[in-house]
């Protein structure tokens, strides 16, 4: 009978479906494993980059009490007073892109600009990086404007600073909202961000902003949503470093030719010269003032060494690239400029990261951007 058929193919089928089921555990068991250790090292290295940048936040120097009153702490306040142009300037958020000098988070009225300014006795355009801008001030109460100005009811002023600009991005603001508003004073807030784009392998001419992302957006598109998604991972942005395999601009280099950042010191030269011809031609007083940073103290304060040993993790060469670059501006710049490199220098805890300042930093700041003006 076939019952009793001793070949019968039954046993040897089960046998085979147990050793496939059997590696098929296997490799679910592997591929699980693997996903909880990718997930595990993400939220590791997530939580000690977010403990790293609350120390630095809440160090000597912090934007908080007692340092701040409960008034200037106060974030419903507006960021402009009316004498600066608070109903003039539109501050947007997301990314907005102005074609002719980048990134534009402020959408200036100019009809709303030249009632103010004709309103009153001097008009001021604050112009620089995020240092100018000024964000860290909870609100107009403590900001580089008030410290300027507030005393004085016949000035009035308008802050177009932008995040990550340099000095070329405000010369074609100037020239695009500014020199019609024949203001009596501009003041030009640079250094720092002229090296921004070398630190991130860009050209030492580009725009911060074309370099980390938007030349990508616009040429190579699946290049920019890669580096997008390695920028949202904090374990695939150390995989990047560490292989090299990647090579995004959103990926800080361990080093860098020197020669680029007097490249970029050089560019930062020619184009102070256009802004100051065309400050003449229109009859506009414009001074230019290289800013401090941290990264060049001879006597740190506690905060500023902090900052300081934070941002060197990510840029190991900062203080010789900004040293040199900075000597090189100073030198060929001369008398044109004025240097701020050391306003801060034994002020007390000033620094909030190697650029960006409390209180006390706007208001050295802005006294010294009002006693310039005279």
């Amino acid at each position: 009978m076939a019952a009793d058929r001793p070949d019968s193919p039954q046993p040897a089928i089960a046998g085979a479906e147990r050793k496939t089921f059997r590696l098929a555990v296997k490799i679910t068991a592997v591929f699980l494993i693997i996903v909880v250790f990718l997930v595990l090292a993400e939220v590791v290295l997530r939580v000690a980059s977010y403990f790293t940048d609350a120390q630095l936040s809440a160090g000597a120097g912090a934007v908080r009490a007692p340092l701040y009153t409960e008034e200037e702490l106060r974030r419903d306040l507006p960021r402009f007073s009316e004498r600066q142009g608070r109903d003039c300037i539109e501050i947007r958020t997301g990314f907005h892109w102005d074609p002719r000098f980048g990134f534009a988070s402020k959408k200036l009225n100019k009809d709303c600009a030249r009632k103010l300014f004709a309103a009153h006795v001097k008009s001021v355009v604050l112009m620089g990086g995020s240092a100018m801008e000024n964000t860290q001030a909870p609100n107009y109460l403590t900001s580089i404007d008030t410290y300027a100005f507030g005393h004085d009811p016949s000035i009035a002023s308008l802050n177009l600073a932008e995040s990550g600009a340099r000095h070329s991005n405000m010369l074609f603001r100037f020239l695009h909202e500014v020199v019609e508003l024949h203001p009596t004073y501009a003041v030009f807030l640079d250094g720092f961000n002229e090296f921004t784009t070398v630190r991130y392998g860009g050209e030492p001419d580009d725009d911060f902003y074309w370099t980390a992302g938007v030349k990508d957006r616009v040429a190579n598109p699946l290049l920019f949503y890669r580096d997008k998604l390695v920028e949202s991972s904090r374990l695939l942005e150390l995989l990047a470093v560490k292989t090299g395999f990647i090579n995004s601009a959103r990926i800080v280099r361990t080093h860098i030719d020197p020669r680029r950042g007097i490249e970029a010191a050089e560019y930062y030269v020619k184009t102070r010269d256009y802004t100051e011809t065309i400050c003449h031609a229109y009859g506009i007083k414009c001074i230019f003032i290289i800013q401090p940073t941290a990264l060049l103290e001879k006597m740190p304060s506690e905060s500023a060494k902090r900052a300081v040993q934070h941002e060197l993790r990510s840029f190991r060469f900062d203080v010789e690239l900004y040293q040199s670059g900075y000597d090189d501006i100073l030198r060929k710049a001369g008398d044109k400029v004025l240097d701020a490199t050391h306003l801060f220098e034994g002020k007390g805890d000033v620094y909030l990261d190697v650029v960006h300042f409390n209180k006390l930093g706007s208001k050295l700041i802005g006294e010294y951007i009002g006693a310039a003006l005279h």
